[in-house]
């Protein structure tokens, strides 16, 4: 959140040069905030800003550059409200099926905003929850006490894409790691024998999680960047048992439950408001339209 602020703030920064700049070339007939016009519509600096601020983070770091913010002008902001001029021309804006596809929109804008508004506070997974997740489901959250591990090491991309080609490839991981390996590590064909949690030093805690992560003997890790180098680490046995400390899990289980949390206090509320509602439905109607589907000959005759 901080770093697309700041990125923000640089754009906003930058415009203000640029189209200061702009201005004292002077555009005959254009305001001192107006940016741009097309035909008779004005976009101000303002709108464009807001424009901008809906981009996201990768569009908002090519608009740090004079040459990006021309070109989101010229092809996305001109085009975008020639393209809608040309439409309204033609009519389109008082065509039925497209009004209602605007309405339906309109609502479903409505109603996410203020269901994002009415459910703040019921939406959060509690600690209460999550802990009462974790003593009920300590299966998911079992690891092996200790696991034995072999790896490859290296410290270069060129060495570290051809190993990555030859496992691929099915290439035996042992001599890959002989042959490759840095330092000591080539003895054994990189075998680190059993390790524990913990046991590692804080710069390899990534190196440890990812080992940690592997679940079948003989499986492969992703690559992992250390200070030492990259590494490739293959699970050769387990032994134990052991269940992961909550606060190892916490955010996993947080994450996990919240989409049915969000469901559970939606589901509450519709049905709350329902019951406020004064709900009249033309049993009648339905009853004979439900007949003129089923009999369709019928209604031709």
């Amino acid at each position: 959140m901080m770093t697309k602020r700041l990125i923000f703030l640089g754009i906003l920064l930058f415009l203000s040069f640029f189209f200061s700049g702009c201005q004292k070339s002077g555009e005959k007939g254009l305001g001192e905030k107006e940016l741009v016009r097309i035909n008779n519509v004005s976009i101000s600096l303002e709108e464009f800003q807001q424009m901008l601020e809906k981009q996201p983070l990768e569009g908002k770091m090519r608009l740090l550059s004079e040459k990006g913010t021309r070109d989101f002008i010229e092809n996305y902001v001109i085009p975008r409200e020639v393209l809608y001029q040309e439409a309204k021309k033609k009519g389109l804006d008082k065509n039925k099926e497209i009004q209602a596809k605007i309405e339906d929109t309109r609502r479903a804008i409505l109603i996410e905003a203020f269901l994002e508004e009415e459910l703040r506070g019921r939406i959060e997974v509690s600690e209460e929850e999550v802990q009462r997740y974790y003593k009920e489901n300590q299966a998911l959250f079992m690891e092996p006490q200790e696991i034995k591990i072999r790896h490859i090491v290296v410290n270069m991309e060129p060495a570290l894409k051809e190993v990555v080609t030859k496992l691929s490839r099915g290439e035996s991981f042992e001599n890959l790691a002989s042959a490759y390996n840095i330092g000591k590590f080539k003895d054994d064909g990189g075998n680190l024998g059993y390790i524990r949690r913990g046991q590692l030093a804080p710069p390899f805690a990534q190196f440890e999680e990812a080992a940690f992560s592997l679940r079948k003997r003989g499986e492969i890790s992703e690559v992992i960047s250390t200070p030492y180098g990259y590494h490739i680490v293959r699970l050769e046995d387990m032994r134990g048992s052991t269940l992961k400390p909550l606060n190892q899990v916490k955010e996993r289980i947080r994450f996990f439950l919240q989409p049915k949390k969000k469901q559970e206090a939606y589901l509450e509320y519709v049905k709350e408001a329902k019951s406020k509602a004064n709900v009249l439905f033309n049993e009648k109607l339905w009853t004979e339209e439900e007949k003129r589907e089923a009999n369709p000959k019928e209604e031709k005759k």
